[in-house]
């Protein structure tokens, strides 16, 4: 069946197809050991793996390519190192990068002259590529200029960084452009328990189109209906306190409480609200409040902040165990 007949035929019968551009390391290409374990381990996907070029001029061509080719409604791109450099280039798209290497030309300026083997077969079947001047200058052109360009959907992107990675650190620089991250036990290359234990895990959770970063805990002015706080030990369920509505003040109190009380809830019991006791230094007037209900309680009318309902800024979990942070970027 070719790549064609594969897509229509899964973008027809099964709503979580996805295409997967997966986008390699400098001196690797499409055939490298992790291209490969994506396409076993989703058969049931257009797993893309090109070869990138050597010339960043020829790269960003072939994105421009992809990104013709592939719809980001049902494609996500992931890269490694350079690969995820590049990655991080197609706005619009679900990207997972895995410690991005933002400044390659620093690489090969330590190779300055070299020729340097490559790590797998490509298709054209070069063994090799030389590092001129002229292909470090190209590189340092670009990579001036990978954040000049506004990124309007900067929460789609998950950068994975190997608390081992010795050969290029660009967490904070990252954490600078996107929102989200996550640290995983490993280096700069990805092994088995990575791909098996992470990466797979995070493209999962990217399949659904509906798949959304609601479940972040956020602070009170950015809560949004459904987000959970906690009254007490935040990992205690049964202090988990679930948010409705959020406002401030008695008006906002108020008008709740005009459309809540004296109804019941989905479990028959009456709701009873009452206006919470402020903690000193807060009036009536300042005091932010969130309608929710505890674990197995009738809703109730809270103080949100550490007097009340705290809400934890920026984490969240996927898959039971893939920590994921929230960097302090504003660039909405």
């Amino acid at each position: 069946m070719s790549s064609e007949e594969r897509k229509t035929r899964y973008s027809q019968n099964t709503k979580s197809f996805m295409n997967i551009i997966y986008l390699h390391g400098l001196s690797s290409s499409g055939q490298s050991n992790t291209a490969k374990r994506l396409r076993e381990l989703l058969p049931d996907d257009n797993v893309v793996t090109p070869d990138i070029p050597v010339s960043p001029i020829k790269a960003l061509q072939l994105l421009l390519s992809l990104a013709g080719e592939y719809r980001p409604v049902d494609t996500i791109v992931i890269g490694t190192s350079m690969g995820a450099m590049y990655a991080s280039q197609m706005k619009g798209y679900r990207r997972i990068l895995v410690n991005p290497a933002f400044h390659v030309s620093d690489l090969l300026k330590e190779n300055k002259g070299k020729r340097l083997q490559f790590f797998s077969e490509r298709e054209d079947g070069c063994d090799y590529f030389d590092v001129s001047e002229s292909l470090i200058h190209e590189f340092e052109e670009m990579e001036t200029n990978l954040f000049n360009v506004n990124d309007a959907t900067p929460k789609s992107v998950i950068g994975l960084f190997g608390d081992k990675d010795e050969l290029c650190n660009c967490l904070d620089e990252y954490r600078n452009n996107y929102f989200y991250w996550s640290i995983f036990e490993g280096g700069h290359r990805l092994t088995e328990n990575v791909i098996m234990d992470t990466l797979l895990p995070l493209i999962n959770w990217f399949r659904n189109p509906d798949y959304t970063f609601e479940r972040i805990c956020l602070p009170f002015e950015e809560v949004r209906p459904g987000d959970t706080g906690y009254i007490g030990e935040m990992d205690n369920n049964e202090n988990a306190f679930k948010i409705y509505k959020k406002g401030i003040g008695r008006k906002r109190y108020e008008e709740v409480a005009r459309e809540y009380q004296g109804t019941k809830h989905y479990d028959g019991r009456e709701i009873n609200l009452h206006f919470p006791t402020l903690p000193e230094g807060v009036t009536e007037e300042s005091a932010e409040l969130v309608y929710g209900n505890r674990y197995c309680q009738t809703p109730s009318i809270e103080i949100y902040g550490e007097n009340g309902v705290q809400v934890p800024y920026g984490d969240f979990i996927i898959n039971g165990k893939i920590m994921v942070h929230r960097s302090g970027v504003n660039n909405d």
